[in-house]
């Protein structure tokens, strides 16, 4: 990889520019400016566990057709966390537990849950936000042991200030991604991030970044075109949370389990 790296103290001061402003035109000229200097890494993806998605629904009957919990369709899409308008993404996480402390379950809910499965000979091409970060501070990625590896191997070659301003970035990016606060400012700072990613990288399928409520999970934003060619359902249930405890426990009955799925996408339960 050859690249340069903008310098640490210039680095501080346009991220806290770019934190405080909410100018789109602002936000995405300075956002293309880091980009210029960092590379997003990314590589293909083979994961042998679920992705996990899950919606409230209104009551123990879940919803009727597994579309109702992939991606919306274009014209009722709204912007998100990695989304822009009209624009949908799949948004999955591989920790089951982590889905339910983002859709902020309660006590009493009643929550649909799919989980996908990559098919094995459909490869996924991702590109980490948040693997450096996690590297430089535990010693080991969140991705995979070769992930880790790699990125080990790449950051131990920097020299030392070059380091700091790689990882400074990736803190910094990985921040506005996993911002629990997003919301309140309409997303405007992660969804204008992932646009230009995805732009910049066409090739990528989806983004993967750390957890917005479990930091230790990584959640997946997945082209919808992309889960379509490489995911398949491997189940569906629907679960009542019974008792909901802090750091991201839960107590929940599952109500009932669905059988598969017609060719249509409704539920055989």
């Amino acid at each position: 990889m050859k690249f340069s790296t903008l310098h640490l103290g210039y680095l501080d001061e346009l991220s806290s520019l770019i934190l405080k402003s909410t100018d789109p035109v602002f936000i995405r000229e300075k956002l293309n400016l880091i980009l210029d200097h960092y590379q997003v890494i990314n590589y293909e993806s083979h994961y042998s566990h679920a992705f996990w998605r899950a919606r409230k629904c209104i009551d123990e009957n879940g919803f009727d057709n597994i579309s109702e919990l992939g991606p919306p369709p274009k014209e009722l899409t709204r912007e998100g966390r990695l989304n822009e308008v009209n624009d949908p993404i799949l948004y999955t996480s591989i920790n089951q537990y982590s889905t339910l402390d983002e859709i902020k379950a309660e006590e009493g809910d009643h929550i649909h849950i799919v989980a996908y499965e990559q098919l094995t000979d459909r490869p996924i091409r991702c590109g980490t936000i948040g693997e450096i970060t996690h590297m430089n501070r535990w010693g080991t990625g969140l991705t995979s042991e070769t992930v880790g590896n790699l990125l080990n191997k790449f950051m131990s070659s920097m020299p030392h200030e070059f380091g700091k301003s790689f990882v400074f970035t990736d803190s910094f990016l990985s921040s506005l991604l996993k911002d629990k606060n997003a919301k309140n400012t309409n997303y405007i700072h992660s969804r204008i991030l992932a646009n230009l990613i995805f732009s910049r990288n066409p090739g990528l399928d989806a983004i993967a970044y750390s957890g917005v409520a479990l930091e230790s999970s990584r959640n997946y934003a997945i082209k919808p075109s992309s889960a379509e060619h490489s995911l398949q359902m491997q189940a569906s249930f629907v679960l009542k949370i019974i008792k909901k405890y802090k750091y991201g426990m839960y107590d929940f009955q599952i109500i009932k389990n669905a059988k598969g799925e017609e060719h249509d996408g409704r539920f055989i339960w």
